[in-house]
């Protein structure tokens, strides 16, 4: 499965002059496109405990209702008329031979590959105008659905016709797109957009993209840094003399502040790199806390065999750095130091054969990976 780029255009000449610059609408991306999922089974999914689902329904003028999922098995019986659109996120994670689909996205690194989330839409539903933050492809797998957008990027603060939904109240679009199945709209971020399903019920996949913000990620650095921090070194003013001020602050104590500030907050290279990876790839949700295996190299040698295969879990990601011939894994919020071979099986290809666990570190990072989940089997038949 590949992207069909139109004439002139592949993945570096795409990069160069379209991501992150101006929408791009890619006529039968994916000629003869086959849905391998029906709104029935995208409504079980959305009742699945560990789903990100929201159903939104538009009532009458700006008013607009959202219920977030899990929802119930019956949530749907309630549900009338054609004012509403289901989504569903995480596909990949609740389904797991769905990360193939995300496959011809990876001309871009997995850590700026969010998820896939799937819609659904009775004709005429919507989720309203909105403003995204982040890039994304929309890809069109059944129905027909058209795409009404701003060709100019959006800046500031938006203002929301809803104080629970943030939706456009003042959205003027100036070109229109009809997509059939297997047709894609690249958008990037802050370009305004809205979405109706047209002549009948439609499913839309969103593959979006990460983009962590300062605010996001700031709260959790410094958590990371002040584990280290040398929380004995206190303040300290030693022959100072006596104030004429006592309600002012001295510039001498500001900048003996700022130093002590700083000092804590100065972290090499490694450091950082360190926390970015784990927190990378932490997982978005959380999920009930699993019993760990119970294995050894020996055993997971005998349950490997010649045939057999250690997948990575779904629901996991997986990234390394690489430092000369050797590499640093990140899973699942920690990191490890392993062979850039181990690396690169395990987060390029997603899979590792018994072949490609040659050394004794190795074997001892994959058997703890196994133990916690992070390694799931896949037989390939008796051996």
């Amino acid at each position: 499965m590949n992207i069909n780029w139109p004439d002139s255009l592949d993945e570096n000449t795409f990069l160069q002059n379209y991501w992150q610059q101006k929408p791009l609408l890619l006529p039968q991306a994916f000629p003869d496109f086959i849905n391998p999922l029906d709104p029935d089974e995208l409504a079980g999914l959305a009742c699945d405990p560990d789903a990100n689902a929201r159903f939104m329904e538009h009532v009458k003028d700006n008013e607009w209702r959202m219920c977030l999922g899990p929802l119930s098995d019956d949530f749907f019986d309630d549900v009338a008329g054609s004012n509403w659109s289901l989504l569903v996120s995480d596909i990949e994670k609740l389904l797991p031979d769905f990360r193939d689909y995300l496959q011809p996205f990876r001309f871009l690194p997995d850590w700026r590959i969010d998820d896939l989330m799937i819609s659904y839409a009775p004709v005429g539903g919507s989720v309203g105008a909105h403003v995204d933050q982040y890039d994304v492809f929309l890809l069109q797998s059944s129905g027909v659905r058209e795409w009404k957008i701003e060709t100019n990027r959006r800046v500031g603060q938006q203002q929301s016709i809803s104080n629970d939904i943030s939706l456009l109240g003042d959205f003027n679009e100036d070109q229109t797109f009809l997509l059939q199945p297997g047709d894609m709209l690249y958008l990037p971020p802050r370009f305004a957009h809205h979405g109706i399903a047209r002549e009948e019920a439609c499913m839309t996949w969103s593959i979006g993209f990460r983009a962590p913000s300062p605010d996001e990620m700031l709260p959790s650095v410094i958590n990371y840094l002040l584990e280290d921090a040398n929380s004995d070194k206190r303040f300290g003013d030693p022959q100072r003399s006596a104030t004429k001020s006592p309600g002012k602050i001295e510039d001498t104590d500001m900048d003996r502040l700022r130093k002590m500030l700083r000092n804590a907050l100065q972290y090499d290279d490694r450091s950082l790199n360190e926390w970015i990876g784990r927190y990378l790839s932490e997982p978005k949700h959380s999920h009930d806390d699993i019993d760990p295996e119970d294995c050894d190299w020996p055993q997971l040698q005998r349950i490997l065999g010649s045939n057999n295969v250690l997948m990575a879990n779904s629901q996991k990601s997986f990234f390394y750095t690489q430092s000369g011939k050797s590499a640093q894994l990140f899973a699942d919020g920690y990191s490890y130091p392993c062979s850039l071979e181990l690396a690169d099986r395990l987060c390029n290809h997603r899979q590792l054969q018994q072949h490609d666990i040659a050394t004794a570190a190795d074997q001892s990072l994959v058997v703890a990976l196994y133990n916690l989940h992070n390694l799931v089997l896949e037989e390939h038949g008796t051996h």
